[in-house]
């Protein structure tokens, strides 16, 4: 079993998903750093499905809504022989402010060295991060 990490805060802005089974990882993680209400949000995305015709988890979708907001995006490139960041260990990356974290399948808000998430992502590899120029 892996240990849960300290640096995990439950996140859940979405109050019709009691059960945390809506895979609307992009919804929550944006409320978090932009401090929006999920349906706000949701709202906001429309035009950006609609534009894209993809579903609002598709990066296509929220990389634009992302940086209309300000963001810009930061690759992290894997090298030779060593391992990617994780989710628990970007903190050290990013140690202070707010950034949107993207793995394989999945986006993690982050605030100032803490990730929320409606489960503990911590293990996750990390792609690359949105930070607010």
């Amino acid at each position: 079993m892996v240990a849960k990490s300290t640096r995990y805060k439950y996140y859940q802005p979405n109050k019709k998903d009691l059960k945390d089974e809506y895979g609307d990882c992009v919804i929550r993680a944006l409320c978090k750093v932009t401090g929006k209400e999920w349906l706000e949000v949701f709202d906001e995305l429309i035009p950006y499905v609609r534009e894209v015709q993809a579903n609002p988890n598709a990066p296509q979708v929220y990389s634009k809504y992302l940086e209309d907001q300000g963001f810009k995006w930061v690759g992290i490139k894997a090298q030779k022989g060593k391992s990617r960041p994780t989710v628990a260990t970007m903190y050290k990356v990013f140690p202070k402010g707010t950034c949107i974290i993207r793995v394989a399948h999945h986006v993690v808000a982050m605030v100032d060295g803490v990730y929320y998430d409606t489960w503990d992502s911590g293990g996750k590899s990390v792609y690359g991060y949105y930070v607010k120029e």
